[in-house]
Formats: structure tokens, sequence, C-alpha cells
């Protein structure tokens, strides 16, 4: 900011350029109009044919101005610049903000620093300036964030710089640097009134000779402001919007009467995650290394969201940059549970307990932990984190197997640390564990899934499980997987390569910035990719049998080698036992993959006004054959990005929309920013809200309603659903659930209601109180499976139950001894185990995870085999009060991702553990007053019928 680069005498370009054309108003450069300046190794290295490779301490200076650039040459010939040093001294007063380039070829891939900082505000000191840029939590860093730049310098030829002694003052004089198309749109007041500096706009020589009358300008179309004045470099500065539904100003009431273990704190005191922007590792320089994080990606795979430099993985919806929606891989994968998975605070207070029942366990008569309460708990935490804090996770554990002075355990203090670590921080000597804390707070991140790879059929074929584990009708591959690749563990593929679905690909690009190689592998687009995180296995702390030995044998951890072993989660298997795994490839085959469903080609609006059956779009945007020239650019053959027609979002959504309401309402308490750092687009998290509702409503579940009978004092109805998923519904973690809320009214008025809730989503009963079973006070108390309901305190509740060792009711991961009830929707095609016997062992086990428990004899639900539709019907038989009058009936199936006695158990469990009191916070004051999720539960379906009382 001092410009020292001038006084050091440093060449520079002949003039301000421009870096593309400007027409109609408006600037398609890859940045805006430029002036760089070169350190004498840049200027060798020039000389030398730009052979070898730039020392370190190289130094690339780019002054950036508002394009297009003939303003500033033609500004030469205005007499107040006559004096040579006027005229610097006015340029220099019009730089708006640098780029600058350190070389420092051992720190990243790519081989330098990167800075972008801006120009100091008019009164505004230069300490006071970098204090600003330095201060800003929501925004990328002034520094370091090299990915935006990349995506263009990875197309240079060499050392990611098309920097050509052609455009420097002094060399080949009989050469031009690069000229672009510029018309004479932007001669306007409109356009100087934008300039930093108010003198440019009212100077007397500008408005003589640069600003035409509107009767000579050509046609100008009417460009936003960001299209008109930016371009591609500064076009990512869009301020962050302020959120379409703010957080409560104050708590909600109801909430804290219902649930009073943890005491509320003040928004100052709540324990807050680090910027994302401080999650930054970068790709080493001398090898390629596992896990690096998502903002190496965004560069390339973020979209663009308009003019002047085109659309890409966006939906635009109206002339400003960023108008639409952001449908690059990077920009939906940011909001999916996924791309949340490390900051998730419902996953980190569920941890927060799951440490809190292990020291309940170690006090306990006697002790079920059959190791120390240390170990157990560090197992637990790396299990865990095996999928939410994946990266972070498992990058400490390769380096730990590699330097026996790392501890390999991972702390969930990780999460918090930041570059500047506070006086506990360093006496805890946590300098070293900074990356994995960024890594982990990435949750399951780009590298993860990217680097995936298929067992090989060398590995399987040489399995040799005991003779009763598997037979000639198993299928191996399957049997593999499941025994090996359950539980986050997956076989990892090459450091240096990421895997994809297209073969044909540019890779230089990536190669340059990453240092990995783009490669084709259909594995990318198999379901037993997801299942590896979507069958989760875990030890059952306390139960004194073991049920399933072949889950306990693929247990790998040592800690939980002793336990009992069941499944905890079998969203994977469900879906392999359905019909939509049927890929016989028959006109009757309903195959649809875990892609399929959760990564669509397609995009449609809640409000259908965008629909779009397929996407055609490029999967990447960098600086390919559709950009302005550019010196010293790799050959078109390496840089040629095609459109693609079977474009695949990463929407990856279930139905956990209270989750993203808290990301949507509390973001800088969980470190996220809501502006699309390349796209501008302000609507991520609301599109990611969307799409959850969508799935819920348009393809979950539907209901059926029936009117049996009816007479004055008697209403008989049934109800049917019918389960649309792939999978159970609900699926996933135990204490998801799904109810049905039948109404008899009179008129507008309610008279007789099962499944209402109050404001919080506690279920009550007919006398407005909560259900004596709601919060599972004892082992006896809790909703069964109906076939007939006559009463307002019965309600049908579709969920999973499970009770600890003291046959108390628990959402505890690793404390699920008793299965207590699972009258989830079965998806279509569903078979009882018992089918699996005849394919060995190993299927056989892990398929009794998908059998329901406690259901009775209800012959629709129980009704399987491959005509099984995944339905359930059930009867309401309805005493009416005296005098009713004409009456209509509503059925309405609703979803609660956390469900009431979940929050209660984490609050009572952990009540002061800084995860839960942030959880508590954000619950109290969240908002969901006139949303989808209004009272604390997600309406899915709904139907009515109107009866008709004949007068007496």
């Amino acid at each position: 900011m001092t410009r020292q680069y001038k006084k050091l005498n440093w060449r520079r370009d002949k003039t301000v350029r421009d870096t593309g054309p400007f027409i109609n108003s408006v600037y398609y450069g890859t940045h805006p109009a430029v002036r760089i300046f070169y350190s004498p190794e840049v200027i060798a290295w020039l000389e030398n044919n730009r052979e070898g490779e730039l020392p370190d301490g190289s130094i690339i200076v780019k002054e950036m101005f508002m394009p297009p650039a003939v303003f500033y040459q033609d500004m030469a010939h205005n007499p107040k610049y006559k004096n040579p040093q006027d005229y610097n001294d006015f340029i220099d007063s019009m730089v708006f903000s640098w780029t600058v380039m350190v070389r420092d070829k051992t720190a990243s891939k790519d081989g330098w620093f990167w800075a972008n900082p801006g120009a100091p505000k008019e009164n505004e000191s230069i300490r006071a300036a970098i204090k600003r840029q330095l201060d800003t939590l929501q925004s990328p860093p002034a520094s370091e964030f090299g990915a935006p730049c990349l995506r263009c310098h990875a197309s240079a030829s060499h050392q990611s710089t098309f920097s050509d002694l052609k455009n420097i003052l002094g060399f080949s004089t009989d050469e031009e640097p690069l000229r672009f198309l510029v018309d004479t749109s932007w001669r306007t007041s409109s356009h100087f009134s934008q300039f930093p500096l108010s003198l440019v706009k009212d100077d007397p020589y500008v408005k003589q000779h640069f600003i035409l009358p509107d009767s000579l300008l050509p046609y100008n179309s009417a460009h936003s402001k960001e299209a008109k004045m930016n371009g591609q470099h500064m076009a990512a500065n869009k301020q962050q919007s302020i959120s379409k539904k703010e957080a409560l100003q104050t708590p909600n009431q109801a909430f804290l009467t219902t649930f009073t273990q943890v005491k509320l704190q003040k928004e100052k005191d709540v324990a807050v995650f680090p910027s994302q922007w401080m999650d930054q590792v970068l790709p080493q320089s001398h090898k390629a290394q596992a896990f690096m994080t998502s903002d190496n990606c965004l560069g390339c795979h973020g979209g663009l969201g308009g003019e002047p430099y085109g659309v890409t993985m966006f939906v635009k919806t109206g002339p400003n940059y960023g108008d639409g929606y952001n449908l690059s891989e990077y920009g939906e994968w940011r909001w999916s549970p996924m791309g949340v998975a490390g900051r998730d605070p419902i996953f980190h207070a569920q941890l927060e307990s799951e440490m809190a029942l292990l020291a309940l366990d170690e006090r306990r008569i006697p002790s079920p932990l059959k190791a120390s309460l240390s170990e157990t708990q560090y197992a637990v935490t790396n299990t865990c984190l095996s999928c939410h804090g994946a990266m972070g996770q498992r990058q400490l554990s390769i380096d730990a197997a590699n330097d026996p002075t790392l501890d390999a355990n991972f702390k969930v203090e990780y999460f918090y640390l930041k570059e500047r670590l506070s006086k506990r921080e360093k006496k805890q000597k946590h300098e070293r564990y900074i990356k994995y804390g960024q890594l982990a707070r990435e949750g399951v991140s780009c590298a993860i899934c990217h680097h995936i790879d298929s067992p090989s059929a060398k590995a399987i074929e040489q399995w040799t499980p005991p003779y009763q584990w598997i037979n000639a009708n198993t299928d191996k591959n399957l049997a593999y997987m499941l025994f090996h690749n359950n539980t986050g563990r997956y076989v990892q593929g090459p450091n240096d390569e990421f895997f994809g679905p297209f073969k044909e690909v540019a890779e230089k690009p990536m190669q340059h910035t990453l240092g990995v190689k783009p490669v084709f592998h259909d594995f990318i687009s198999d379901s037993q990719l997801c299942g590896t995180c979507h069958t989760i296995n875990l030890p059952n702390i306390g139960a004194k049998t073991d049920e399933f030995p072949i889950l306990t044998a693929s247990e790998t951890n040592p800690v939980f080698k002793d336990y009992p072993h069941s499944t905890e989660q079998a969203t994977f298997l469900e879906w392999q036992n359905s019909a939509f795994a049927n890929n016989n490839g028959g006109k009757n085959s309903r195959f649809k993959s875990c892609q399929d469903c959760h990564m669509p080609g397609g995009f449609e609006t809640l409000d259908k006004s965008v629909s779009i059956k397929q996407i055609t779009t490029q999967i990447a945007a960098i600086q390919d054959v559709n950009f302005p020239e550019a010196d010293n650019r790799l050959p078109n053959h390496d840089i040629n990005i095609p459109l693609r027609s079977n474009y695949r979002r990463h929407e990856h959504v279930g139905l956990n929309v209270f989750l993203l309401e808290m990301f949507d309402q509390f973001p800088q308490i969980l470190g996220v920013d809501k502006n699309d750092y390349m796209t501008s687009a302000d609507n991520g998290v609301d599109t990611a809200i969307e799409n959850m509702i969508r799935q819920a409503q348009q393809e979950s579940v539907t209901i059926d309603l029936k009117i049996n009978s009816f007479n004055r004092s008697k209403v008989n109805a049934t109800v049917e659903v019918k389960n649309l998923a792939g999978h159970r519904f609900p699926s996933g973690v135990a204490f998801r659930r799904a109810f049905i809320e039948f109404t008899v009214l009179d008129g507008d008025r309610e008279i007789w209601v099962s499944g209402k809730t109050n404001s919080v989503g506690v279920i009550l009963d007919g006398d407005g109180q909560p259900l004596k079973t709601e919060f599972l006070p004892n082992r006896d108390s809790f909703q069964p499976h109906y076939q007939k309901i006559s009463q307002q305190d019965q309600v049908q509740i579709y969920e999973e139950l499970t009770q600890n060792a003291q046959h108390e009711f628990t959402t505890s991961f690793i404390h699920r001894v008793f299965s207590i009830k699972d009258n989830r929707l079965l998806p279509d095609g569903w078979r009882a185990a018992n089918y699996f016997k005849k394919d060995g062992e190993v299927l056989y086990e892990f398929f009794q995870a998908t059998d329901p428990h406690a259901t009775g004899d209800d012959p629709d639900y129980m009704d399987q085999g491959p005509n099984f539709k995944g339905k359930d019907s059930l009867v309401y038989d309805v005493t009416l009060p005296e005098n009713s009058g004409n009456l209509s009936v509503r059925a309405t199936l609703y979803y609660q991702a956390i469900p009431p006695y979940w929050l209660k158990q984490r609050f009572t469990d952990a009540p002061d553990g800084l995860a839960t009191k942030r959880l508590y916070f954000m619950a109290s004051y969240l908002d969901l007053e006139g949303t989808p999720m209004q009272d604390w539960k997600l309406k899915l379906v709904s139907n009515s019928k109107n009866i008709t009382l004949e007068k007496e």
C-alpha cells in the first residue's frame, strides 16, 4: 500500500491495459484493468525465455483499475497532467486494489502466496485499512486464498503466470500488449460516478472529452452495476445479504419452560466455530497429500453467476450477477448435511452426551467398560469423526503413523483452533494440530468421496472367512464391502488421483493447482460408495450377549473388539433390501442408485417457477477456450471444458431442515458465510432448505384417507401411508420420527385430535397436555405400533426406540442394547432377513438390521416380498361429542428430525457442555413461525374429507 515496489524501481507494464473486451458497457476481462510491477527475479526469468523455476522471493504486483484502460491512456492528454509526476500521481490515486503473488515453491503445490488487499477508503489510513480487512470474519482472508486466482492461472503454460516481456516497459518496443475491443458505451456520467475518487467525475476535461450525449451512445443493455464495473476478479466481493429468516430477538418462552435442564447463555458466551475461511489446508509442493480443504476446489467448481464472464453451473433468474441459483458442485455441497457435518451443532451435542454417558458407565457397578475411560472416549470420538470430521481424523491418523511425536487421538478442541492460539492452547502444544481442526470442520468434503476406491478384485477373492459365513449363493462383492467397508471405513485411492464419472477431462489445470490427476472411476457412481458411511456398525456397551458375531468380528478398533456389536444406521442396507436395488435391466426394473435420488440432474424450485429436467453445463470454470486471449497459455486441447448433458448436482440432502435453519439463522456462531464467493448468490442455504422441503412433500410419502362409516356419534376412517423412498422412512439415526395427526373438525373447530403438538413439537393428549409417553419416562412408556386408534392419547409414530442395559430409553449410539420398537415405513420390495439366509451368514446378519420390531401381526405392514409396496394402514374409530355439525376429517403426516425427547436427553446428559449449551441457545432463539417447520415439525403430506350429517 506504500508502493515500495515503485521506490525500488521495479520494472512495470508499458501502460494500464485491459484483460478483455468492453462491449455494451460490460467488461469481459479476467481482471479489472491492470498495471503490473515485476521484481528483478521475475524479470531475469522472463529474460531467460521463461525457462526453469522462478526463485523464491519473486514478486508480481498487479495494480487494479476501473476499466477500460483507454481512459488512463487518454487522460495523459489532460493539461492538468502535463507534468509526468502529476500524471503518475493521478494513476496511483486510481488504484482500488492489488493482486500480489509472492513465490514460495515449498509452501504449496502452485508455489505462490496470493493476496488481494483493497486500497484505503477516502480519509482512511493505511493502518486502518489493513486492520479492517484482516478483522473481517465472514469473508475470505486477504491473503493466501489462491483458489479463485488459480482458476485462471492454472491455464498458464508454466509457473502459474502469464507474464510476458512484450507487456513491460523497456522490452520489445516494437510489440504492443494484447488489445481488446472497447466500444464507446462506457463514456457516460454514470460510469464515472463509480470511480474511486470523486474528483474524476467533476473534472471538466472528463466531462468535455469523455462523456458522450445519449443520442450518440451505442446500444446499452440493462446490465448490472457489478457486471458493468468489475470484471471477473472482483465479482465475488458482493456484500453478504441478511438472512431471509432471522433468529428471534428474545428466547422462545415455551421452549425454556419445556426444557429446564440447561441455563440459557448470553450470545457472547456461546462457543463459536472459526470462520469457514479459516479452513485452509493447501496442497503440498513436494508430494500429493491425502486431504485438502474445499477452498482449493471452489475456484473452478464454485460456479459463475452471469456477465461479464458467463454462466456455469448456475441457473440465472435476473439481470444482476448472482441473481439465481448456484447449482455448482461446491455451491450445493457447502449447504448439504455433508458440507456442514464438521460444524453440525446437533452432532457435537450428541458426541458430548456420549462422553458423559461413558463417564457414567465407569461409575456403575459392575463397570461395563472393558478399556479405560479415556481409551473408550477416544475410540468413540475417532469412530464418530471418521464421518463427521472425516478429513481431519484421517489425516491425523496417517501423519501419526509416520510421526510418533503426534498423538493419533483426535481431540474435540481441535475444531476450535485458529492460527492464533490462546495461551491455554499454546500450553497444550496445539500448534501442530491446527490443520487437523481445519480439515475436520469441513465434514465430508470433496477429497473424501473423490478419493474412495472400490475394493480390489484380488482382495475380495483372497478373503477367506469361515465357511458358514458365505456360500455359492453369496454376492461376495457385497459381503466383502459390508464386512470391511462400513462405519466410515473405505479403500483410499492414490493421493495424486481424484476419481470422477467422466472419461475425457482436462487434466493439467488440476495437476498445476492441486498436484492430482482427475481420473475416471465408475465406483464414484456406485451406491456402495455411499454405503461406507451409511452402514454404521457400533458396539453395544453394557450388552451381555453377542447376538451378531460377524458384526463384532468386522470391528477393527481394538478398544471395541470385546464388545457385542449391532447396526446403528442401515440406510444402505435398507436400499439394498428394496426394489430400488434391483438392477436387472428388465422393463419392470425400478433401479435407482443413491446418486440417482440424492444427486439429481434436474432442478425445480418449490413453487415450480423454475423447472429444468436436465441441466447442461460445464463441470468446471477455468480460463478455457471461451476466455479472452492471454500470453503463455496452455494449448486449447489442454483446457477444453465441454458442456455435459449428464451433469449431476451435489445436492446430498435428506430432510433435516432444522439443522439448516440453524445454519441460516446463526451463521456467525457456526462460522459459515451465506454468500457464495464465486457467484455472489446469497441463497445457497435457502436453496438447500427448499430442496429438502420439495423432497419431503413430493418424493418421500403419500397419505390416503377413506371414510368407512359415520353417524352423529361415530366416525370410522382408514388412513394409509406409503413410503416412496428407496429405504425406510424415516431412515438414518434412530431418533428421527414421523407421526400422523388425525383431526376431526366441526367447521374450523378441532373436536378430536390424535397427534396434535404444541409450539415446540411436543405431542399432546386430548387435554392439551404432553403425552405421558412423550419423553419416554420409563421402560414401558411408549407409543406402540397401532392398527386401530380410538383415543386422543394414542398416536401412530413411525420410529425406532432402543433401551440401554438398565432398560432406560436411550438415544446413545453405543448403548443400544435392547430394540423396543422399529415400525418405520419399509421400502418397496423389502424382504425379511430370513430371505438372505440362503446367501450366507454375512448377508443374513447385516440384513437383520432392516427387519421391523414390535409391529405385531399387522397384515399390510408385514406383507413382504418383491410385490411389497411399503405401505401401512390403520383405522381411526372416533367417538364424536354431542351436537356435532357438518364435519371434516384431516390426516397429516409430520416429520421431526430432532424430536423433543432427543433434546431433553441431550440437555440432561451434558447440561454444562459447550456443545450442549450452544445447541440450547440456538434452539431457544430459532424462529420457525410461518415456515413449513412451524411448531418444530415438518409437514409432509395431508389429505382431508368432508362428512355431511343428515339433519335429525
